[in-house]
């Protein structure tokens, strides 16, 4: 079966399926012609991964259980305690924007005051709100790639592992054949390198300065 017949098949993106072969959760066989061969068994498997995926499990999880290094059952309890605590957020931010809806408020006359002491009552009684403390890890997260140049113009994370090879192999490749060619001589072609070692040596270790700093500006 091709990616295209299995895209429409299972209704999904051929973006998504290629992303969960590149997770190493499927391994759909390569034809002649390099183009990949989805048997019954890789598109049953691709419907469990969905299945999962959709009831909240992450890629690790998934990858985890069909590895057997947890049960099924395992990841399936922590996977409802994880949902439950999600529920008990969005319960209470549902009774506050029905509360807000119903009071007729908008922006300009938004007492603040008021609803933030009812904000603090419904979780003085145990309402769960959304916990706003992802937004720092996800903000940090995103500054650092950017910064070190891991994400693209959308975010997105770069495979960053593979990136490094490929650049490393491309200057190794230039180098050899600038060596040949006499336009460069071994010892230029070593200084060169080694300052690519440098430039990675240093982009990792700019990581945990940058947490450092920022918690130093936070004491001040």
């Amino acid at each position: 079966m091709t990616i295209k017949e299995v895209e429409q098949l299972l209704e999904v993106p051929r973006a998504t399926i290629r992303f969960y072969e590149k997770e190493n959760l499927i391994k759909p066989v390569r034809e002649s012609n390099g183009y990949r061969d989805y048997s019954e068994y890789d598109v049953g498997r691709l419907k469990q991964i969905i299945l999962l995926r959709k009831i909240g499990f992450s890629v690790i999880d998934i990858e985890d259980v069909l590895d057997e290094a947890r049960t099924l059952d395992e990841v399936l309890e922590e996977n409802l305690v994880r949902l439950g605590k999600q529920i008990e957020e969005l319960n209470g931010a549902v009774l506050l924007s029905k509360r807000l809806k119903s009071d007729d408020v908008d922006i300009a006359s938004f007492d603040v005051d008021k609803y933030w002491n009812v904000l603090e009552d419904a979780e003085r009684r145990g309402n769960k709100f959304m916990d706003i403390a992802r937004d720092i890890a996800d903000t940090e997260k995103k500054t650092v790639f950017s910064y070190m140049g891991w994400t693209d113009m959308n975010g997105n994370l770069y495979d960053f592992p593979k990136s490094v090879i490929k650049f490393i192999g491309l200057i190794f490749i230039l180098g050899i054949a600038c060596f040949i060619r006499g336009e460069w001589t071994l010892v230029n072609f070593m200084s060169g390198v080694t300052i690519v070692a440098i430039i990675l040596v240093e982009s990792i270790i700019r990581i945990p300065l940058h947490f450092f700093g920022n918690r130093r500006k936070d004491k001040e």
